[in-house]
């Protein structure tokens, strides 16, 4: 009984830090130039927007997730990488490592991504589609905390930006 006490413990201790890593404020170094200025993404009617530089379309919020009243609706959702890949609207699906990476911003952290056009993009990690040399069971994922890449396994979890073609 008592270790069971103590693995709830860690549990709500582990939870508790995740979410407050998630809520932090964003930290930017205006000495820096910015990587991803507000004037090359445009938004889209549809709540989408428009990456001018590569061409390519994003979901403006994170899976769980709407837009409504000029800001992200609902918390967003963790998911495994299977379910992931299976619940992305027609026309929609996950990033590779690059076309996500193409959103970190350089000059901030947590998040390390334009507020303006993402507001409400936790401050950790995001699933991509690549797989990670060697390792089948594991897919990159980007850490927007700080927008550093790593790789982990497909059965833990992580958040998930559709992206589309043009």
């Amino acid at each position: 009984m008592k270790l069971l006490r103590l693995r709830y413990f860690f549990i709500i201790l582990f939870l508790g830090a995740i979410s407050s890593l998630s809520a932090m404020a964003q930290n930017c170094n205006n000495k820096i130039p910015t990587t991803t200025p507000t004037p090359r993404f445009r938004v889209n009617q549809d709540g989408s927007i428009t990456d001018q530089q590569t061409g390519l379309q994003w979901s403006r919020c994170s899976l769980g997730q709407h837009w409504k009243d000029n800001t992200c609706q609902n918390e967003a959702r963790a998911v495994p990488y299977a379910i992931a890949t299976l619940v992305a609207e027609e026309g929609w699906r996950l990033p590779s490592i690059s076309e996500l990476s193409s959103l970190i911003e350089l000059r901030c952290s947590g998040p390390a991504i334009n507020r303006k056009i993402f507001p409400a993009t936790a401050a950790a990690v995001y699933w991509t589609a690549t797989r990670f040399i060697n390792r089948d069971d594991h897919f990159w994922q980007v850490h927007f905390l700080h927008g550093e890449a790593l790789p982990e396994k497909a059965d833990s979890v992580a958040y998930v930006r559709w992206v589309r073609d043009k």
